[in-house]
């Protein structure tokens, strides 16, 4: 009888056990070193709904709207937030900004934005920009001949604060490039994208 009680006490003190067993940090799947993004880390992008309206420079005579489809956030490395936009004069276009981690040296936090354009086989592509969510030191490693950070720059006769000046994180490959194609853009995080550059010369500026 003895060991009977004996053996139904060990098994009570397991169970209490394994219902005070704490759940796995759900950090464990971030870089060495890194840290979860705060909600201030997130803010780097601010869109959260709404239309964003560009006009083609310098006439002002064309319009391309950016058309809010959904923010969801994954919290997975790769993918931590993501925000997408469609393309008014292309549906099929697609634009996403994602917030993760980029592995280089080191880990950073990063935005990456997908562009999205139509090769000269009319095949939809995307060309990726990527900006790291504080322009401390970016002057110097993976960034410094990617991204022009800009206390103060003057765009379409407005001033604008703290703007990064991007270019592609990688080359596009011939068969898969594009007049359409992005080689250059321009984003804070008060904003979000400001100015997009294409490579027929068609330069597409935020409408304020």
């Amino acid at each position: 009888m003895r060991i009977l009680s004996g053996l139904v006490f060990l098994g009570i003190a397991m169970a209490l056990v394994a219902c005070n067993k704490e759940e796995p940090d759900d950090t464990t799947n971030l870089p060495e070193g890194a840290t979860p993004y705060t909600e201030a880390d997130i803010q780097f992008v601010p869109y959260q709904s709404g239309n964003r309206v560009f006009k083609k420079l310098p006439l002002l005579d064309s319009t391309l709207e950016l058309q809010f489809v959904e923010r969801s956030r994954t919290e997975e490395y790769f993918a931590w937030d993501q925000t997408f936009f469609k393309f008014s004069n292309d549906t099929e276009l697609e634009a996403e900004f994602r917030l993760r981690y980029l592995q280089s040296d080191n880990s950073q936090k990063t935005l990456a934005i997908y562009m999205p354009y139509r090769d000269l086989n009319n095949i939809s592509r995307t060309n990726l920009f990527e900006l790291p969510i504080s322009h401390v030191g970016i002057e110097t490693g993976l960034f410094q001949n990617l991204i022009d950070f800009h206390d103060t720059l003057v765009l379409n006769s407005i001033m604008w604060y703290d703007v990064y000046e991007v270019k592609p994180l990688l080359t596009t490959d011939s068969i898969k490039d594009g007049l359409q194609n992005y080689n250059r853009i321009y984003y804070n995080s008060v904003y979000g994208l400001i100015k997009m550059n294409q490579k027929n010369g068609t330069e597409w500026m935020l409408q304020q």
